[in-house]
């Protein structure tokens, strides 16, 4: 993927083209942006086109879903999820895993979306995904010349979540899951209680949580570092007395992991303890709402989207969700 960048009173624009590990790049100067832009465009289209003879047009989906998985999902922060969805499509009777990628049209991936029985956000999301799946097939392995998913609308989402979590709401939970205060947890259920607690207090994802290890774990200045986050930064997290006093029940040590346990197990305990709640319309992600809005008590609005890893406003109104009442309370 190309680049333009300012120098001076000129736009510098770059266009590159990747196969077999090989870089060819061609730069340009324009007086705008716009044309800039243009050019990358036009130039790496013309590149892919002066390799069309290398083009194996034998590779199909199916082909290029196994490599991806193989060798593309393991880099990525998303890497769990991706490989999960690929696996599945391998097994689907509907996904066009014989067609030729280069007879791979948008026509071909809008019917495939439209059969799956999944949320129009899910359906975007799957999408994005091919997209960077024939992306990597068209920079890196030369195995077609166009992506068909930047053809393809995008499907209108429901308007965000806002649910925000009840105080009997978590004690009924914290119940069902037998947590105990001040005390390390003997059973998974003790230890998907406090990984929940700690999501109330930081607002930290489900999975950075669960990755944390506790050479990334500093009480003693009161923070901890996520590595790499979602959006592929490194941020530090604050955490509160409260937060300490959850990562001390679980016997600091030197080094390894937090929590002796998968996300996959953390998310199966905790839908089974709502369930079991009687709890309606509930979800894990949601301590994420209830969080950056309680935070956003003590802290001015750019201290909590550094918290968060927000890198926008925008995306941390998403998750901001006071109710009138708790407005009006502050107003006095």
């Amino acid at each position: 993927m190309g680049s333009v960048q300012k120098r001076g009173e000129k736009y510098y624009a770059r266009a590159k083209l990747t196969h077999n590990y090989i870089t060819k790049t061609k730069g340009k100067s324009f007086d705008t942006q716009a044309e800039a832009w243009a050019w990358v465009e036009r130039t790496e289209k013309d590149m892919r086109l002066g390799e069309r003879e290398e083009v194996d047009e034998t590779k199909t989906l199916k082909d290029a879903l196994i490599r991806y998985m193989k060798e593309v999902s393991p880099t990525k922060e998303s890497s769990d999820w991706e490989i999960t969805k690929i696996k599945s499509y391998l097994n689907q009777d509907y996904c066009p895993l014989h067609y030729p990628l280069v007879k791979i049209t948008p026509r071909v991936m809008r019917e495939w979306r439209d059969k799956r029985d999944v949320s129009n956000s899910t359906k975007n999301r799957e999408m994005t995904l091919f997209s960077a799946l024939f992306q990597t097939c068209i920079e890196d392995w030369m195995w077609m010349q166009t992506n068909p998913v930047r053809s393809v609308r995008r499907l209108k989402e429901p308007e965000h979540r806002d649910r925000r979590y009840a105080e009997h709401e978590i004690e009924l939970i914290l119940n069902n899951l037998g947590f105990e205060e001040n005390k390390t947890p003997t059973t998974q259920k003790g230890v998907v209680a406090i990984i929940f607690l700690i999501a109330l207090e930081t607002a930290m994802r489900q999975s950075e949580i669960v990755k944390t290890t506790w050479n990334n774990v500093f009480l003693s200045d009161k923070y901890l570092r996520i590595p790499n986050s979602k959006n592929g930064f490194r941020r530090n997290v604050p955490l509160s007395r409260r937060a300490v006093e959850l990562f001390e029940m679980m016997n600091p040590k030197r080094s390894g992991y937090v929590f002796d346990i998968t996300a996959d197990v953390v998310s199966t305990t905790f839908r089974r303890a709502v369930k079991e709640c009687e709890i309606v319309d509930l979800t894990f992600h949601d301590t994420r709402h209830e969080a950056c809005t309680r935070l956003a008590r003590k802290l001015d609005v750019l201290d909590l989207a550094k918290m968060t890893g927000h890198r926008d406003l925008k995306s941390l109104m998403i998750y901001y969700n006071p109710t009138a009442k708790e407005l009006a309370d502050r107003l006095g």
